[in-house]
């Protein structure tokens, strides 16, 4: 038992484990309860379907079913080791309490009392000495249910410390992985209501596909065959960072960024077990950060993914990653530049952009447009002026902070809008058909300059530039 401790679960694994097990039994609520005085204790409290007394006692029973054996469709477990790994990597004293068409079963492993014993003890408690327990109130609610009690939290208190304030701060970490990992159930997708709360507080789910944005593109549902069932899979595009909100970015940077977020969703029967990974398929790029698939495995095929106990790691086999590989080429492939001849310009669009990109392989650099109207303005002054101009923009041209752009880039951070106002436009306007009107029609003007920045941003780019050549005039 003290072995199993070591497993690798974390507090925010660990709930999630147990919380497995209530979905398992077809619980519509779950209720995490935590204290750390007077005793800390975590409490985890479902409505589900209960336990007899005997299946309470093999609940509690090391590997207490065969991982090998058929599962039902909505079965979350895997090993028959969740409720006891998950449990004692917390906590030395563990309780199940739960209720079935009235019948109340109460069991406990304390490791003290195994260490002092020397024997394998399983504890059997009274009706009265479960009514003590805290979290009880809470089950006694529902019809039938069950309760998961820690206590003697060493793990954690070693951790953290002072349980007074670790605790709170490392309930914030399991509130945000429960909203992540358990997101389509909180969102009804299994077919029924479910919730979570912590200490009462209900927890939202967190969809890192952004599935429900207006702005997010999917792509088509493929579906891989094997051993006779079916994995699908689902691409998504998430939209410009400049189009999410604080709440969507947050959501969607599981990993801390969202370039370390790309990458497949794996899905077990709706619950979230793997993200932000290529499987080593495909290299992380920025040009890709916005990229998602989901994956979704029946339980059926876990011995094929390599699922471990946490269910927190799995690998695909060979004959899966070479599907995967080219589903990740397909939704990396429209967020990158494929350029097929050297030196070739980028980036071609109907509006006129005062910057131009030339790719030459690996390499690239940016120009400043000698097309674009202003510059044409600039130039069209003296000979001597005409010269200065051209420096100050071969200047500008070498002098482009790249490196810094792509740090913020990075850093997930987006471009301030510049929000020029009409009035700004108009004086704008007035000063380029100042320079301008001696070489080209009003029409001509104001047909070119409506489809450069910054007028090609304003919906009366057109109506601007037609009042500035009509004022001037």
């Amino acid at each position: 038992m003290e072995s199993m401790r070591a497993v690798g679960y974390t507090l925010e694994t660990a709930v999630a484990d147990i919380i497995d097990n209530s979905i398992t039994a077809g619980a519509t609520e779950v209720s995490l309860l935590f204290s750390p005085q007077p005793e800390p204790y975590v409490a985890i409290v479902d409505n589900g379907t209960g336990m007899s007394s005997g299946a309470a006692q093999n609940a509690m029973r090391l590997a207490g079913s065969n991982s090998r054996d058929h599962r039902n469709s909505h079965d979350l477990g895997r090993f028959g080791l969740g409720l006891k790994t998950a449990s004692i990597s917390q906590c030395r004293d563990l309780v199940l309490v739960t209720k079935q068409d009235g019948s109340l079963s109460g069991y406990r492993w304390d490791l003290d009392y195994l260490v002092e014993t020397k024997s394998w003890s399983l504890l059997e408690l009274t009706e009265d000495e479960c009514r003590l327990l805290p979290g009880f109130d809470e089950l006694d609610k529902h019809q039938n249910g069950t309760l998961v009690l820690w206590r003697k939290l060493d793990q954690l208190e070693a951790a953290v410390g002072d349980l007074i304030a670790g605790l709170d701060a490392h309930m914030i970490d399991v509130r945000k992985h429960l909203a992540l990992v358990f997101h389509r159930f909180l969102a009804g997708e299994h077919g029924s209501k479910f919730s979570i709360a912590i200490n009462y507080r209900n927890v939202s789910g967190a969809d890192p596909l952004l599935q429900n944005h207006k702005a997010t593109l999917p792509g088509p549902i493929e579906r891989i065959d094997v051993e006779g069932e079916s994995i699908e899979l689902r691409p998504y595009t998430l939209p410009h960072l400049n189009k999410l909100s604080t709440a969507d970015r947050q959501r969607a940077q599981v990993e801390g960024s969202m370039r370390d977020s790309q990458g497949f969703y794996i899905y077990r029967e709706k619950r979230l077990v793997i993200w932000g990974t290529w499987f080593r398929i495909a290299p992380k790029h920025e040009l890709g950060k916005l990229a998602r698939v989901r994956v979704d495995v029946p339980n059926s095929l876990d011995h094929l993914w390599a699922l471990d106990i946490k269910k927190a790691q799995a690998v695909p086999p060979p004959s899966i990653q070479r599907r995967l590989r080219q589903v990740a080429n397909n939704i990396i492939a429209p967020s990158r530049k494929v350029h097929e001849y050297r030196g070739r310009r980028t980036g071609a669009q109907q509006h006129t952009r005062l910057w131009n990109v030339y790719d030459d392989r690996n390499s690239f650099r940016y120009e400043i447009n000698r097309e674009h109207p202003a510059v044409i303005a600039l130039g069209s002054q003296p000979a001597s002026d005409g010269q200065s101009v051209d420096s100050l923009l071969r200047l500008l041209e070498r002098s482009f902070p790249v490196d810094d752009v792509y740090n913020r880039m990075g850093q997930d951070q987006t471009q301030l809008d510049s929000k020029d106002s009409d009035l700004d436009l108009m004086l704008l306007a007035s000063s380029l058909w100042n320079s301008l009107q001696g070489t080209l029609a009003p029409e001509a003007f104001v047909q070119s300059i409506a489809g450069t920045e910054p007028f090609d941003s304003n919906p009366k780019s057109r109506q601007i530039l037609e009042e500035a050549v009509t004022n001037h005039d």
